[in-house]
């Protein structure tokens, strides 16, 4: 069994994966403590509280998960060390937070439940695995991992049973997110944007962008009508918007973001966006002229206007998740 080395040498045990294997071990229940890497939450924490953010922040150094109000306010540290903690998803009813850490040697994903401070290893390999986004069941996670040798997308259960490999392909494979019914997975492989069945058959992956550039980290809309993604077609890094059936040439997918037209391009970043939940507004990191060379927190409405700057730290602000 894999052990969790926390920062006072408290030992969890770790969920198992593989289906084969016996269930996982009920994990000790654990205060939410800065003793085991969970910083302490005030009161109005309980369960995240409808239309909290969460996010990974650097204004300490490591990066690590924070949480804030829709308008940037309240902004609050969740993680603590050892190692990284990145890429964090809320379940629906808030309670859960998965993310990606380096706390036991290489990237794995850890699920934080804020009720009782327990964490839990679900992924439990060598490999790197990254960028867990819940289902909206919120039972279950998919993420992308090389534990195979190729970079491909999984499937398990919160508690880290029943892995399952959605995809099989030596394209790169990665940075997925559940249709809002649950029943496909959007992707990147390659330089693409693609779709498959979440129940992994390959013979229906389909192809969305059709751009000659690098597309990826794909966010389907909460009424599973349209995708936002990350692309560099107009020569930097922007947030873009297409139909959830795909761009065509007839019908190509927006930038949301595009830069000021006296801004280098080396000036200007937009990526990872991600919903609010009521579809208005797209979150998304970012840095610009105006944020000094930090990567920081903008949210904007859905068609592009009206784009807020919600973090002012040093040090990258990334990855914005919305319950």
């Amino acid at each position: 069994m894999q052990l969790l080395r926390l920062a006072i040498a408290i030992v969890v045990p770790l969920a198992m994966l593989a289906c084969d294997r016996p269930a996982p071990v009920a994990l000790q229940s654990l205060s939410l403590s800065a003793q085991f890497g969970v910083a302490p939450l005030d009161g109005s924490a309980g369960g995240g509280g409808p239309g909290r953010i969460v996010f990974h922040s650097a204004r300490d150094g490591t990066p690590q998960i924070f949480r804030m109000n829709p308008d940037g306010g309240e902004q609050q540290a969740i993680t603590e060390g050892p190692g990284n903690a990145v890429w964090p998803d809320i379940s629906r009813n808030g309670r859960l937070i998965a993310f990606a850490s380096n706390r036991s040697g290489n990237n794995e994903i850890y699920v934080l439940d804020l009720s009782d401070g327990t964490l839990v290893n679900v992924s439990a390999s060598s490999a790197d695995d990254n960028w867990p986004r819940w289902s909206p069941n919120g039972h279950r996670l998919v993420f992308h991992s090389n534990r195979d040798g190729d970079y491909n997308i999984y499937t398990v259960n919160a508690d880290g049973t029943d892995l399952r490999r959605v995809t099989n392909d030596a394209a790169l494979d990665q940075w997925p997110d559940w249709s809002p019914n649950g029943k496909q997975i959007a992707f990147r492989r390659g330089t693409d944007v693609y779709v498959a069945d979440a129940d992994g058959e390959e013979e229906n992956v389909r192809q969305l962008t059709i751009a000659p550039a690098l597309d990826q980290m794909a966010a389907w809309s909460p009424n599973g009508k349209q995708i936002a993604f990350m692309s560099v077609r107009d020569g930097y890094p922007s947030v873009f918007l297409m139909s959830a059936e795909g761009e065509t040439a007839e019908n190509p997918a927006i930038n949301l973001t595009p830069k000021d037209a006296t801004d280098a391009a080396s000036a200007w970043l937009s990526r990872a966006p991600s919903w609010s939940k009521d579809g208005r507004q797209i979150y998304f990191m970012s840095f610009r002229p105006s944020t000094g060379g930090d990567v920081e927190l903008f949210v904007m409405n859905a068609d592009g206007s009206d784009v807020r700057r919600l973090t002012e730290a040093v040090g990258e602000d990334g990855g914005p998740r919305s319950r």
